[in-house]
């Protein structure tokens, strides 16, 4: 019995110093990541969302790094994006535009100052009038038309907005479609006789992510680096095998090599004829029930494009790009667009670089810009 005792003792203490040794090296690991400050190392701060898909935890922090030893750290707000805190109740006196769309919105790559959003503000509020202005920015990695038009309706009351922006980038036609965004983590737009409907079964699919464990989990790689590394380096291992790095065509949306599998990031010509119907016809549809349900409520409503970062410096002609037939749709169906793809072509080619994994500070004050005359002229 003595001996038996002595034994199970033996092994509580074993695993109790097991169990200390991964506390301590977790510690270490932790300490190390944030010390070493690699580039693509970032808190995972996504949580599970009902409506979207994911969100970003509330009231943490998110960093950014690159391959040229450009950090930036950005604050994750109560809702759960990547703007600053803002109060639900509209304040007297103040216009409220909301800028909804996907990582060009959320703009991880610079100070929140330096976003159009914050500098289209800025620039607002600079003008002699009695008007103020306050500018909402909600946005998410990943996110399609879709799912930035049910933020929309998320928000668009709670906040008394009185201007909605869709911020329309290149590959958010793609993300209607599961052929092309290959996930099963999203809403996606149906028409079902002739009317748009939204599959929610992901809701469904994923109803575990609304319990304890995964709540969990969520909170761990939210706030350590650790977690939040293992849980991306896993996920790449699942979906790439073995890879070191994210290819500039993966980052800037640049066109597929000629043996890659069709994805979101497909430009037009490259898809399949029925894949592009596909996604012009969804995201005609979903465009057109946004505008009318903004417009219903006494709103105004205007799409900010986003030119193709690989497609920029090329002449009109040679671009492969959804702006001609979004050009078209909207004059057709009278849909407020602002288009800077000539802005962006001209000072490209000066030698101003407006794009490096997204838009770079000069890239967001000249879509501010462009933003800012066409709502004038709109005007």
């Amino acid at each position: 019995m003595r001996e038996r005792g002595s034994r199970g003792r033996r092994l509580l203490s074993g695993l109790l110093l097991i169990g200390a040794a991964l506390v301590v090296a977790a510690v270490l690991a932790e300490v190390a990541l944030r010390a070493a400050k690699l580039p693509g190392i970032t808190y995972h701060t996504f949580q599970y969302d009902d409506v979207t898909g994911q969100r970003f935890y509330p009231n943490t922090k998110l960093i950014y790094r690159n391959a040229r030893g450009e950090d930036v750290t950005r604050a994750v707000n109560d809702w759960g994006y990547l703007d600053r805190d803002h109060a639900l109740a509209k304040p007297d006196g103040v216009v409220r535009i909301g800028f909804f769309g996907d990582s060009f919105t959320e703009a991880r790559q610079v100070p929140l100052d330096s976003t159009f959003s914050s500098r289209a503000e800025r620039a607002l509020n600079t003008a002699a009038t009695r008007t103020r202005y306050e500018c909402i920015a909600i946005g998410m990695m990943g996110y399609g038309t879709l799912q930035s038009y049910l933020e929309c309706r998320r928000w668009m009351d709670r906040l008394a907005l009185d201007e909605v922006v869709y911020v329309f980038c290149e590959n958010d036609p793609g993300n209607l479609v599961p052929a092309l965004n290959k996930s099963d983590a999203c809403p996606y737009p149906l028409i079902v006789n002739d009317s748009l409907a939204v599959d929610r079964s992901f809701a469904t699919r994923y109803a575990n992510k609304r319990r304890c464990p995964h709540r969990t989990w969520q909170y761990l790689k939210s706030h350590t680096l650790l977690f939040s590394t293992l849980e991306t380096r896993l996920h790449l291992l699942r979906s790439h095998g073995v890879r070191m790095r994210v290819d500039d065509a993966d980052r800037l949306m640049g066109s597929p090599g000629k043996h890659a599998s069709l994805s979101e990031n497909t430009p037009p010509s490259a898809m399949p004829d029925s894949l592009r119907t596909q996604c012009m016809r969804l995201t005609e549809s979903v465009v057109l029930e946004w505008k009318l349900h903004v417009e219903a409520a006494g709103r105004r409503f205007t799409i900010l494009y986003v030119p193709r970062p690989s497609e920029a410096l090329k002449p009109e002609a040679e671009r492969d790009n959804w702006a001609p037939w979004l050009m078209e749709f909207c004059a057709r169906n009278d849909v407020a667009i602002v288009n800077p793809s000539e802005r962006f072509f001209v000072r490209g080619n000066r030698g101003e670089e407006l794009f490096y994994d997204h838009l770079t500070s000069r890239g967001h004050a000249l879509l501010a810009a462009a933003f800012l005359d066409g709502r004038a002229r709109a005007r």
